[in-house]
């Protein structure tokens, strides 16, 4: 049986006519479009990811900054005897009070009284000073019994054979040379500091002046200190 051509021709331009629709509408060779439920399902991961990360860096930031507190308590705790509280401790075990690594009134008070503050309240600019002398037991009592006992002679004679002086108080000593036209000493305008504490022994030389003052030097220029500054030991 023939089937009629004008079937076929009608059918045709029916097909046709649907695709041509199609195409016209974009429908060939475009991407899915996901629906509102997927699209906000997405999204929602996306957000979830987003706090999450943001939880990591809060916690890593937390962790950082707990490690950096608990560094920092270590080295200005009372335990460590380098830091200032604990060279504090140090002295206020010494004197007998109450041990919390603050200098207050009652520390420095007690202190003034054992080993007398000649640079003024207990800080962190003098605390070594201070701890130099609980160290070396530099009471009042030894300086000034030190400081007695000392002559000049003993100086030079302790610095030629060998001996060692201590400086029992700081001292900024005026420089003086030798003025060979007069055979004399003469001042030139300028100190030395010694610290308290301080320790001079090989290479160091004294000349007694007499009136309780000696000449301390290792070179050309030589420094004018009292007698009763230094201890031999």
């Amino acid at each position: 049986m023939k089937i009629n051509q004008n079937y076929i021709i009608g059918a045709a331009a029916v097909l046709g006519g649907g695709l041509y629709f199609a195409y016209k509408k974009g429908l060939f060779g475009k991407k899915a479009v996901l629906s509102p439920a997927a699209e906000t399902k997405t999204e929602s991961q996306a957000t979830i990811n987003d706090i999450s990360k943001e939880q990591k860096q809060i916690s890593t930031a937390k962790k950082i900054t707990a490690v950096a507190k608990s560094a920092v308590s270590v080295v200005t705790s009372i335990t460590n005897a380098n830091s200032y509280k604990g060279k504090v401790s140090t002295i206020q075990s010494n004197l007998g009070v109450a041990v919390d690594g603050i200098a207050g009134s009652q520390t420095n008070m007690a202190y003034n009284s054992k080993f007398g503050l000649d640079k003024g309240a207990i800080s962190e600019a003098n605390v070594d000073y201070y701890l130099n002398k609980v160290k070396n037991n530099l009471t009042l009592v030894k300086q000034n019994t030190l400081a007695k006992q000392t002559t000049g002679v003993a100086i030079v004679n302790a610095l030629k054979n060998g001996g060692n002086i201590r400086f029992l108080k700081t001292i900024n000593a005026e420089n003086f040379v030798l003025n060979k036209a007069t055979n004399s000493y003469s001042p030139i305008g300028t100190r030395l500091l010694f610290n308290q504490g301080a320790v001079l022994g090989s290479g160091w030389k004294a000349i007694d002046r007499g009136a309780g003052f000696v000449l301390i030097y290792k070179g050309s220029t030589l420094q004018q200190v009292p007698v009763n500054a230094i201890a031999v030991i």
